[in-house]
C-alpha cells in the first residue's frame, strides 16, 4: 500500500506477551528475564568501574552489594556489606541489606541479626520491619511477625501488604478475632480480592461464626462462579450449619467445576460419614486417595470407614498409608496433598 492509500486512522495492533511459563516448558529463558539481568549486569559494571574512581564511597559498595543482590549473588553481596559495616558501624542501609542477603541466601539466624541492627539504628524505615517480619514467618517466630507488622503499620496506616501479613502471622497464632479485624482493613483497599475474602471466612468459620463465614464465603463466589475451592468451602460451612442437602450440592458443584480435585470428595466423605452412610463415604474417599495420593485426612477417614464395616485388611492398608504421609515417606505417594481453605472441611464425625 502506498503512503497515499493508506488510511487515517490506522488500526491499533495488541502485541500478546507470552506467559513466562511457556518458556520453561520449552526449555529457554523469558526474553523478560534476560531483559532483567542484562540490566543488573551493565548497572553492576557501572558502579564497578565508579568505584575504581572512589574506592572509599560506601553508599557505592551499598549499591553495589544490593546489585549482587538482584543478581543473586550473595556470597559477593555479604563480603562487600560486612567491609562497610566495619568502617561504618552505624550504616542501617547496609544492615538492612545484608540482613536481606542473609536471607536470601538461607541464613535466617543472620538476618534477623543483621536486620535487627539495622532497625536499632532507623525505627522508621517500614521496610526493615517488614523484611524483619517476614523473616520471622520463615522461622515460625509468629508473636515477633506480629510485632513487626503491626509497626510497618504504624508507620504507614495505608501499606495493605503489612495487614495481610499481620492477619496471616495473627492465623499462625489462632488469633482469629485479630485476624478478622486485619482482614477486614485490608479489604478496604481491595474489596474484590476474592483471595482475601476466602481467608476472612476461614477467620470466621474457625471461630465457630458460621453465618459470617458464609457471607464471606458467598462473596468469594460471587466474585468468581467458577472457583472449586470457594465452593468447596461453601460445603463445609453448610455442614458445619447442619444444611446438608446445601452442603452436598456445593460439594457437588466444586467437584464438577475441577473433576481433579480430591477436597470436595474428601469433604463429601466426612459428611456422609456423620450422617452413617458409611458405603457412601467409603466412596467418597476411594475417589479422593485416586485422585491425590497425599490426601492424610481421605486416607485416615478410609480406614475408619473400613473399620466401621469389619473390612480389617483394607483398613490396615489404608492406616498404613495415612502413617507414611504422617511420618513423611515418601512412598505413600509424591502428590502435593490438597489443604482447604477451611481446615478438614465437617467433623469426620
Amino acid at each position: 500500500m502506498s503512503d497515499n492509500q493508506r488510511p487515517d486512522n490506522p488500526p491499533e495492533y495488541v502485541t500478546m506477551k507470552i506467559h513466562p511459563d511457556i518458556f520453561e516448558e520449552l526449555g529457554v529463558r523469558d526474553p523478560e528475564e534476560i531483559k532483567l539481568q542484562t540490566k543488573i549486569m551493565k548497572e553492576t559494571r557501572k558502579t564497578i568501574k565508579a568505584l575504581k574512581e572512589t574506592p572509599d564511597d560506601l553508599d557505592k559498595k551499598i549499591d553495589l552489594a544490593t546489585l549482587y543482590v538482584d543478581g543473586g549473588n550473595y556470597e559477593q553481596a555479604i563480603k562487600l556489606l560486612k567491609e562497610v559495616v566495619h568502617k561504618d558501624t552505624k550504616n542501617f542501609r547496609a544492615y538492612k541489606v545484608l540482613g536481606t542477603a542473609y536471607v536470601l541466601h538461607n541464613h535466617e539466624d543472620e538476618a534477623i541479626r543483621e536486620m535487627n541492627r539495622a532497625a536499632e539504628l532507623n525505627q522508621s524505615d517500614a521496610e526493615i520491619h517488614f523484611n524483619l517480619g517476614g523473616i520471622y514467618m520463615l522461622q515460625d517466630m509468629f508473636d515477633s511477625a506480629i510485632r513487626e507488622f503491626k509497626k510497618v503499620i504504624e508507620i504507614d496506616p495505608a501499606d495493605f501488604t503489612a495487614y495481610a501479613n499481620l492477619a496471616a502471622a495473627y492465623d499462625m497464632e489462632k488469633a482469629y478475632m485479630e485476624e478478622i479485624l486485619a482482614l477486614k482493613k485490608v479489604l478496604m483497599f481491595d474489596p474484590e480480592n476474592k483471595e482475601l475474602r476466602a481467608a476472612l471466612s476461614t477467620a470466621y468459620f474457625n471461630d465457630g461464626q458460621f453465618d459470617e463465614a458464609l457471607n464471606a464465603a458467598l462473596c468469594v463466589v460471587d466474585v468468581d462462579e467458577k472457583d472449586p475451592q470457594g465452593y468447596c468451602n461453601l460445603g463445609s460451612i453448610y455442614a458445619a450449619k447442619n444444611l446438608v442437602e446445601d452442603a452436598i450440592k456445593n460439594f457437588q458443584k466444586a467437584s464438577e467445576l475441577d473433576p481433579d480435585f480430591s477436597l470436595p470428595h474428601t469433604n463429601l466423605g466426612c459428611l456422609y460419614g456423620a450422617l452413617g452412610k458409611t458405603d457412601s463415604a467409603i466412596k467418597e474417599f476411594k475417589k479422593a486417595t485416586s485422585l491425590c495420593q497425599s490426601d492424610a485426612l481421605a486416607w485416615h477417614n478410609l480406614y475408619k470407614s473400613y473399620k466401621d464395616v469389619g473390612r480389617h485388611d483394607d483398613a490396615q492398608e489404608a492406616y498404613v498409608k495415612y502413617e507414611n504421609l504422617m511420618s513423611g515417606n515418601s512412598s505413600a505417594g509424591s502428590d502435593t496433598a490438597e489443604i482447604s481453605d477451611i481446615p478438614d472441611g465437617v467433623s469426620a464425625g
